[in-house]
């Protein structure tokens, strides 16, 4: 065997180990794994937040079928804080108009003159603020 014999054996190994290499990241993306197709299912379960509360213990959000339920992560055991919990989204999505129909409407406060005269004509020193504050 000559050299380009050689050089072409090696080329050719290198390219199918190539496309096999291809072939596994697409199916990997593809969701083709143990030949079921992941992609027409839609996911259940998903993981909204975590907050890391101190070195052993984290708090997270888990999302269920449109329900969030917080829990604490330790080390050794997982800790059922509240359960479901209603999906952010879901909430915010209720009628907010028909929410603020309900609320009284704010009434405007009058003051009468004399208390307003008598607030700006109160004195703005230090010792005013300091004796206000408790200091003095």
């Amino acid at each position: 065997m000559e050299l380009i014999d050689i050089a072409r054996i090696a080329s050719s190994l290198i390219a199918v180990l190539g496309m096999i290499g291809l072939a596994a990241l697409a199916a990997k993306k593809f969701g083709l794994q143990n030949g079921a197709f992941a992609a027409r299912r839609t996911r259940r379960l998903a993981l909204v937040e975590t907050l890391p509360l101190d070195q052993r213990r984290r708090a997270a959000i888990i999302s269920c079928d449109g329900r969030e339920h917080l829990v604490i992560l330790d080390q050794s055991r997982v800790t059922v804080i509240e359960r479901a919990i209603p999906d952010r989204q879901l909430a915010q999505a209720e009628d907010p108009i028909a929410q603020s129909a309900e609320w009284p409407s704010p009434k405007k406060l009058h003051a009468p003159k004399t208390v307003i005269n008598f607030l700006h004509r109160a004195p703005r020193d230090q010792t005013t603020a300091l004796r206000a504050a408790g200091v003095i």
